[in-house]
């Protein structure tokens, strides 16, 4: 196992990392994109799924606007083999040590540019983040 400080400098905004999260109900491997890490200590990740409909019917039934449901579209350079949805309101916090320690984390690829830009404006946009992690994970985000 590389040290962990070798394993903070490989996590990148808009790589799409691939493993078994205790933080949704599911026992398989989700694919999940990084937003940045903050302090050395918390990794901030979007949960990708493929379900669309469970999805729409989740941004109805709550009125949230649909600039903040992004769509991944699969390609080379991503490894995604359907459709994969992220959801800008529902942003994710990982502890650095437990990712290290107890989790397999997968690097699948990377969202494109423009996938990158739609986030980025699907977390400004959202009113259901904490202002303070918005703030957070903006100012992380590259220039694009």
């Amino acid at each position: 196992m590389p040290p962990i400080e070798d394993f903070i400098q490989a996590i990148a905004i808009g790589n799409i990392y691939w493993f078994v999260n205790p933080q949704i109900n599911s026992l398989d491997p989700h694919p999940h994109v990084c937003l940045g890490i903050y302090e050395d200590d918390c990794v901030f990740m979007l949960c990708g799924t493929s379900n669309f409909t469970g999805r729409r019917r989740y941004f109805e039934l709550n009125g949230l606007p649909f600039e903040t449901l992004v769509r991944i579209q699969p390609n080379p350079t991503n490894t995604l083999d359907r459709d994969t949805f992220v959801d800008c309101n529902q942003v994710q916090t990982h502890d650095v040590g437990d990712l290290y320690y107890n989790v397999t984390l997968n690097q699948a690829g990377v969202v494109t540019d423009a996938e990158l830009e739609q986030i980025r404006e699907g977390i400004q946009i959202s009113e259901l983040l904490e202002q303070v992690i918005q703030n957070q994970i903006l100012r992380a985000f590259p220039e694009l």
